[in-house]
């Protein structure tokens, strides 16, 4: 049932629950080491941006509404949250169609004061309508010396923040059907349904076949240190508009080449090693076990990425270095300036350093 006008202990309004919202499949492995600890990383990260938006929050109104809602409804309330400063009233609905938010948004834009204008707030959250179990709209949560009251049916915003002040349970005017379908309904109902399993199988084979960096590099005979420089060559005249708009500049003549490393940085050193060579592989590992590599991008050459056990070569180097492993494609190896493996790419001011290690001779 719908909540009454009683005191409602609420933190923080739900937010960018779409981007929160998650599926998990069952698949019969454990995931890797790495992708868990990306999915950790990226939960604390929500949690993070969770409490720094709590502390931003400045609406102090907010109001389930849907478009099934009478437009002179939904344009009064639009205008008086207006009225108030826009940011300060926030607009719930429930979810959309599939393939029909465009629809949905267009509808409730031409019902704002100024349809060409971001002045009022209005966003998707199912999970509020399923907190606060709002079954008809509109629902107004107001609050009051950091508490959260509800009011049911049509009101204005004045008129819900005075009932508030008088305390006691009240249903202001009409409620309506809620017109728009709950959107995590949808996606759990197609997410139960969905074939995860032959689809992840497809993957793998699709990996199998699309990752191969189909190219090998050799094997360094000898420790050495060379130089690279990744340039671009501009291969006709780039113009842009003059000061004010006004005429044309040159920004690039055909022919000029350009360092690139004067206009970007690389982040991080590059790794790159064969990975079907156990003596590569160790001194990889060593390498990566260093404070200086351990956030290094590892690429592997070689035409075939998986191994004697038919296990995908890297799946299953994720796992041992507890990181993503990346194909070296041809085009990629050039970019890097790379000759032969092990080596290691870093920047060094305008250019890159390559440094080659005979594997034998390393130890870790």
């Amino acid at each position: 049932m719908a909540p009454e006008t009683a005191q409602i202990q609420f933190q923080a309004p739900a937010q960018g629950t779409l981007r929160d919202y998650g599926i998990q499949s069952a698949p019969s492995d454990a995931p890797l080491p790495w992708v868990q600890d990306l999915r950790d990383g990226a939960m604390r990260s929500i949690a993070e941006e969770r409490e720094t938006a709590s502390k931003e929050i400045d609406f102090d109104v907010q109001i389930f509404i849907s478009s099934g809602m009478p437009e002179g409804v939904l344009r009064s309330l639009f205008k008086q949250a207006l009225d108030e400063g826009g940011k300060r009233v926030r607009f719930v609905v429930r979810g959309f169609e599939p393939q029909k938010v465009g629809e949905l948004l267009k509808k409730l834009r031409m019902l704002l004061p100024d349809p060409y204008k971001d002045d009022v707030l209005v966003e998707v959250d199912p999970n509020a309508f399923r907190a606060y179990e709002v079954k008809e709209v509109p629902v107004y949560l107001v609050k009051s010396k950091e508490k959260w009251y509800a009011i049911n049916g049509t009101v204005s915003i004045d008129g819900a923040r005075e009932r508030v002040k008088k305390g006691g349970s009240y249903t202001s005017g009409e409620l309506y059907a809620i017109t728009e379908p709950d959107i995590l309904s949808i996606i759990e109902d197609r997410a139960s349904k969905y074939d995860w399993e032959t689809s992840f199988a497809r993957a793998r084979e699709r990996a199998a076949v699309n990752l191969k960096p189909h190219f090998d590099l050799p094997t360094v005979i000898q420790d050495s240190t060379d130089y690279f420089t990744p340039t671009f060559t501009v291969p006709e005249d780039v113009t842009g508009p003059g000061p004010d708009g006004k005429g044309t500049v040159v920004l690039g003549r055909a022919g000029q080449v350009i360092n690139l490393l004067q206009h970007t940085k690389l982040q991080v050193p590059v790794i790159a090693f064969d990975a079907t060579d156990p003596n590569q592989v160790r001194l990889v590992q060593s390498w990566v076990a260093r404070p200086e590599y351990s956030n290094a991008d590892l690429f592997i050459v070689g035409s075939s990425v998986e191994t004697p056990a038919g296990t995908v070569v890297m799946e299953e180097l994720g796992r041992k270095f507890k990181r993503p492993v990346f194909p070296m494609f041809k085009r990629l190896g050039e970019r890097f300036g790379v000759q032969a493996v092990p080596a290691i790419v870093e920047q060094e001011g305008d250019r890159l350093r390559i440094r080659y290690f005979k594997p034998q001779s390393k130890k870790g």
